[in-house]
């Protein structure tokens, strides 16, 4: 029996310079999430869902599992950083999100444990008056894309453009067989609801 809808085999990447390159990695600055983009998925997974009221918890589940792979990976490329502490401690902060889609984000509001200088010893933080904790994501795009240029950034490693040090390479170089792995789950998960 045909589909009704067909897994799309149609990726479009934001990397296309890259050998055998399916979906792209998207970000967002306020979440921090990234996302395996794949031309046509929203249109599928609807129909999917619609098709069958366990497809979404089962693709939930292929998807966190995916994902909770990417984040121990991403942890394990924090630890090669050079000056790698403020890598690490940022990753503690990163969470799976359980989603139809693999995604990992920042808790943002979680506070930033320092060695050289403690939350509790912190008075002003980016100027005066302004009297909060060091959360994560005060910190978060400084281990990952560095500083230096301004006296406020010169406690992270030098400004990689937007290459990055541990999460973003993490997430290119795994990309394609998230891609792969996540479109292979939604046709099995398919398969065994009957709806494909």
């Amino acid at each position: 029996m045909a589909s009704a809808f067909p897994v799309p085999k149609a990726l479009k990447s934001a990397f296309p310079n890259q050998p055998g390159d399916l979906g792209s990695t998207v970000g967002r600055a306020g979440q921090v999430g990234i996302a395996v983009e794949i031309e046509g998925l929203y249109d599928v997974l609807r129909g999917f869902s619609k098709a069958s009221p366990f497809f979404n918890k089962m693709i939930r589940q292929v998807s966190t599992d995916l994902a909770t792979e990417l984040l121990a990976a991403v942890r394990v490329e924090a630890g090669t950083v050079s000056r790698s502490r403020q890598a690490l401690e940022v990753t503690r902060g990163l969470k799976v999100r359980k989603d139809r889609v693999p995604s990992i984000r920042l808790s943002p509001n979680l506070q930033f444990k320092s060695k050289s200088r403690s939350n509790r010893k912190r008075g002003l933080v980016q100027g005066p008056g302004l009297t909060r904790k060091v959360t994560m994501k005060d910190v978060f795009f400084g281990a990952e894309f560095g500083g230096g240029a301004t006296p406020n950034t010169r406690q992270f490693l030098r400004h990689r453009g937007q290459s990055g040090y541990f999460f973003w390479p993490t997430v290119r170089k795994k990309k394609n067989a998230i891609a792969k792995r996540y479109l292979d789950g939604i046709t099995e998960v398919a398969k065994k609801l009957d709806i494909g």
